[in-house]
């Protein structure tokens, strides 16, 4: 996570096709073997995700995961880092591994990896940096011995098999490095003409080639020994960063293609994984109104920010031919994401704006075809001040939590947030239904309501709201009804803080109140069926 890194990021990818200009690169044929020739179907379900971190010594990663599960969560972000397990053991982390897994049924998990022990980083202090690499060393290596075996000197391939043969069992996606295009607030516009130096990316410190080289070792790795796992570059925040991770190779000669080099970063990877703090996004220059900030700072707002930044990151991968023609598109998923619950700075911040931003955030995900959500963060890591005290933003960040202070609240005392008991809602509620294209059309949604509608071909559910448009207020409202052709005998309605179990309050089909706080509907038959009810839907 980091605080800065997205705060210009709706407004870079409306530049990025004029700043690269309107000629498309020339794109060869696709290389064998990797991501330009094939990408695995992704066969999971929506995945209500979010980041584990870490408490204190009074919580345990299996009681976090546990609290994942109770607030409605259905997989995880986890890591498993080298220094991290060159402490404590390789094998220390399969038994929470095992537990996640077997006793939670939380699955499909996303796993970064990288951070090198001592031994094993490398000690190269590249032109302009204060610090070494924070890379592997021996990423040249070969990767593999002439009985294909993982050559041992490769530090980064070792390490990489060691973890996968131990844990891929649990880990759907293999992330490599948490955020490598992590900036300090600087400009990066000139990554579409040139890779990023070492000295302007913090999480690496090194050249982009050995980040790609490592990209292509993750590969090469996992493929062999977990094929059906997916690789994925950790969490980007930034199009510039993408646009030059596609266009470098891992030729250490300036990421040039050659025979031994043969393909950029994009044939080593299937998986786009991004991040998004759209709170920094609300905002925007008013040259009507002599350059000073129009603000929009809402919900729905913040929720269309998320799928803005998504697709200003698609757009670089359909320029560079990952699109389903040229070379397979890859599957998107979102591992850190949040708005904060108490303002900060020029940012908004309630209790209201982050649980609605929540759910329109998951409704919109599902729509634009995202694979998983991942919230930042399972615990808040200060108590909140009072609604409406500013706070800083390093707090602001600390105040996202799907619980309250974890630091206060010990295990099995935890509190659940309005954003947890908003996500238990969504993962209870949707649980086994995809996103319903048809169904959603079907709705015939007016201008001031948005939602969309869930399905397995046995059920439904849909999510609806009011439109929020007032700067720092959640309050909306509008009536919708259900089209009359629907023939619904009636329905149920439940509300973002509904408690599992419960039933949900009986709601006419015509004339229902929306507020911007999403509400749920399912239809209930006029008398309950003796054996499970097989719908048939009007779309």
């Amino acid at each position: 996570m980091n605080t800065t890194r997205l705060a210009r990021a709706g407004l870079l990818g409306s530049a990025l096709l004029s700043a690269c200009g309107n000629s498309a690169p020339v794109l060869p044929p696709p290389v064998p073997h990797t991501a330009q020739a094939a990408v695995q179907s992704w066969p999971a379900p929506f995945g209500y995700g979010c980041n584990l971190g870490y408490y204190g010594p009074a919580w345990t990663d299996e009681q976090l995961a546990a609290a994942v599960r109770a607030a409605g969560g259905n997989t995880l972000r986890v890591t498993l880092p080298e220094q991290i397990l060159d402490q404590w053991g390789l094998d220390a982390r399969r038994p929470a591994f095992t537990y996640y897994a077997d006793s939670l049924h939380l699955r499909n998990l996303v796993c970064f990896v990288g951070d090198p022990g001592p031994a094993h980083r490398d000690g190269t202090t590249y032109p302009g940096c204060a610090e070494p690499s924070k890379l592997f060393a021996n990423l040249y290596e070969p990767i593999w011995l002439a009985d294909s075996t993982v050559n041992p000197n490769n530090y980064y391939a070792r390490y990489l098999y060691e973890v996968v043969r131990r844990y891929g069992r649990q880990v759907r996606v293999w992330e490599v490095v948490n955020e490598p295009d992590f900036i300090h607030g600087q400009e990066n516009k000139q990554w579409l003409g040139r890779a990023p130096a070492p000295a302007e990316l913090p999480n690496l410190r090194a050249p982009l080639c050995r980040y790609v080289r490592t990209l292509r070792i993750t590969w090469e790795v996992v493929k062999k020994y977990q094929p059906t796992a997916y690789v994925a570059p950790g969490g980007l925040g930034y199009p510039e960063f993408l646009d030059a991770l596609l266009r470098t190779t891992d030729n250490p000669r300036e990421g040039a293609v050659s025979p031994e080099f043969p393909a950029p970063g994009g044939a080593y990877f299937d998986v786009l994984d991004y991040h998004a703090y759209p709170a920094y996004d609300l905002r925007r220059r008013d040259w009507w109104r002599a350059g000073r900030f129009a603000y929009q700072r809402t919900s729905d707002a913040a929720a269309q920010q998320v799928i803005t930044h998504q697709e200003a990151m698609l757009a670089v991968l359909r320029r560079y031919g990952y699109d389903g023609r040229t070379y397979p598109a890859k599957p998107v998923i979102l591992t850190e994401t949040n708005v904060g619950r108490r303002p900060a700075d020029w940012r908004a911040g309630s209790d209201e704006l982050q649980r609605n931003f929540g759910i329109k955030t998951l409704v919109l995900g599902q729509q634009h075809g995202l694979r998983q959500l991942h919230f930042y963060r399972v615990g808040e890591g200060a108590p909140a001040p009072p609604p409406g005290v500013p706070v800083s933003g390093e707090t602001e960040f600390q105040l996202m939590g799907l619980y309250e202070s974890l630091g206060r609240d010990a295990p099995g005392q935890q509190r659940l947030t309005q954003l947890g008991q908003a996500l238990r809602t969504s993962g209870t509620l949707l649980a086994g239904l995809a996103y319903d294209a048809a169904g959603t059309a079907a709705l015939h949604l007016p201008a001031g309501v948005a939602g969309a509608t869930f399905s397995d071909g046995q059920r439904w559910v849909a999510v609806l709201w009011a439109r929020t448009t007032t700067d720092q207020s959640e309050a909306a409202h509008a009536t919708y009804s259900f089209p009359e052709t629907w023939h619904l005998p009636g329905l149920r309605r439940y509300e973002w803080n509904h408690a599992p179990g419960a039933a949900g309050q009986p709601s006419p089909a015509r004339q229902v109140v929306l507020t911007g706080a999403p509400a749920f509907f399912s239809p209930v038959p006029a008398t309950r069926p003796a054996q499970p009810l097989k719908m048939t839907f009007p779309w």
